[in-house]
């Protein structure tokens, strides 16, 4: 866990250890029952940037060496770049897009997926958000989640749509997905 003296720290309270040294003794707990599979929220948060290259180089290693799988939940596209293999989008709940890492950031398909991508700062500090309101979650509209923020909606979007195929490996849920060519342009507007 490249923890030093660890039998030293083993005898510390957790106030009395670095958030990196706290992070990295969780994923030691969550090692020893040689789980199949690991479920991660949030495993970045409260840490400065070196340390979260850190743990996260340290989850994808671990996750490597011993063939357990990683559920990374994240609201921190940069980590999810860095070491998940396919990604699932959600909004309000539903799931929208799961697609493989290379293709969500490149060829997103889901109208929000493509808009969450757009609001990222660039390098010049310019941020643009995504106009309208989140949905209610005691009432939320019905269908699909995103319609009531999506130029795209129509009177079809008020059905859940189901999961449809947009490539090996990357399936979406939208009534009026984006196509190869909207797509393309996405990607060459972003650079």
């Amino acid at each position: 866990m490249q923890l030093p003296r660890a039998d030293q720290l083993l005898k510390k309270y957790p106030h009395e250890v670095s958030g990196g040294q706290r992070q990295r003794l969780m994923i030691a707990m969550a090692l020893l029952p040689e789980p199949d599979l690991i479920i991660a929220d949030e495993p970045t948060t409260a840490l400065d940037v070196t340390i979260q290259a850190q743990i996260l180089g340290l989850m994808r290693r671990l996750a490597n060496d011993h063939g357990v799988a990683v559920l990374m939940t994240t609201h921190d596209l940069g980590s999810a770049y860095e070491i998940c293999d396919r990604i699932t989008v959600m909004y309000a709940g539903q799931d929208v897009e799961t697609a493989p890492v290379d293709e969500f950031f490149n060829a997103p398909t889901h109208p929000y997926t493509a808009k969450l991508l757009a609001s990222r700062p660039e390098g010049g500090g310019g941020m643009t958000g995504i106009p309208g309101e989140l949905p209610s979650f005691y009432a939320p509209p019905p269908g699909c989640r995103f319609q009531t923020r999506c130029e795209r909606a129509t009177e079809a979007c008020r059905t859940r749509p189901s999961a449809e195929t947009a490539g090996p490996r990357h399936v979406v849920r939208c009534m009026h997905p984006l196509e190869t060519g909207q797509r393309q342009r996405l990607k060459e507007a972003r650079g």
